[in-house]
């Protein structure tokens, strides 16, 4: 017969005990999910993942992986852009919520840090000046019924639960006239996936979740890229997510920024519309 020692046993009852409270607080976590159905809740959720519930301003960092297109043979890798973005919040009650948005962006060699100087174009073997993005400020207002906003509006769609992170995925299906090609059409796919752990979605104490960011998009070439009238566009491929400052970016972005983008310190001082066409067309004039 085996016999069992005292520590033994003290160890198997301690670990069901373990097992039992690992049970009993993930039937707690279950019961207390709420119903991301609910109007209100899937946009108090969709608020706090994208941004924050308060008055604050967040801050997120992206690298954006980007590729041509040409609709022949595979994609080809073109830059690294290094996107960041300053967003100001603030709660407007009656369940809206109000962000204005600063965007930037410079370039970098694809998949590194090594900040682009020109653009030896693979697809027409052109060297291009490089024309680094600005985008801002931009408004929209989050409402049950919706965002609110200027130029392409993202749609959520249903709220997911894997593992023990939330999952909302948004999509822009759009079109619009092109401002570079006047009488033609713009036609842009923007997918965004953000993720955070559910515990900080669940947890009021939390108004801005530390969500993970993926983007997807295909739109039309960049003006400054050179490639006229040529089939095809391009393709990213980003990650990233929140950040707590601007000076929390990586070193070699931040001192990128300062040097290529230093408006994105400034939106305090940033009141004229900007955007990455307008300002090339107006160089170009």
């Amino acid at each position: 017969m085996n016999r069992i020692s005292r520590r033994s046993a003290l160890a198997g009852v301690a670990g069901l005990a373990s097992v039992a409270t690992s049970r009993t607080q993930a039937s707690a976590l279950a019961t207390s999910i709420p119903d991301f159905n609910d109007p209100l809740v899937a946009l108090r959720t969709h608020v706090k993942l994208v941004g924050s519930l308060a008055k604050e301003t967040v801050y997120s960092f992206m690298r954006l992986n980007i590729y041509a297109d040409t609709g022949e043979g595979n994609f080809v890798p073109l830059f690294t852009l290094n996107n960041i973005l300053v967003d100001h919040w603030t709660p407007k009650g009656n369940d809206q919520y109000e962000m204005r948005k600063y965007e930037v962006g410079f370039y970098s060699r694809h998949g590194s840090h090594e900040i682009l100087e020109h653009f030896d174009n693979p697809i027409t073997g052109k060297r291009e000046a490089i024309h680094q993005f600005l985008l801002g400020p931009v408004p929209r207002v989050y409402t049950p019924d919706g965002v609110i906003a200027m130029g392409f509006t993202p749609k959520a769609l249903p709220i997911e639960i894997i593992g023990d992170r939330v999952f909302l995925a948004t999509e822009s299906i759009e079109s619009r006239p092109d401002m570079v090609h006047p009488g033609k059409t713009t036609y842009v796919n923007s997918f965004m996936t953000m993720s955070a752990p559910l515990q900080d979605v669940l947890n009021p104490a939390v108004t801005s979740a530390p969500s993970h960011l993926q983007l997807q998009n295909k739109t039309r070439w960049a003006p400054w890229m050179g490639m006229g009238e040529r089939a095809g566009g391009t393709v990213v491929r980003g990650f990233g997510g929140k950040i707590s400052s601007l000076e929390a970016l990586p070193k070699p972005v931040y001192e990128g920024a300062k040097k290529l983008v230093p408006k994105i310190f400034e939106t305090a001082s940033w009141n004229e519309f900007l955007f990455e066409d307008s300002e090339f067309l107006k160089q170009r004039s």
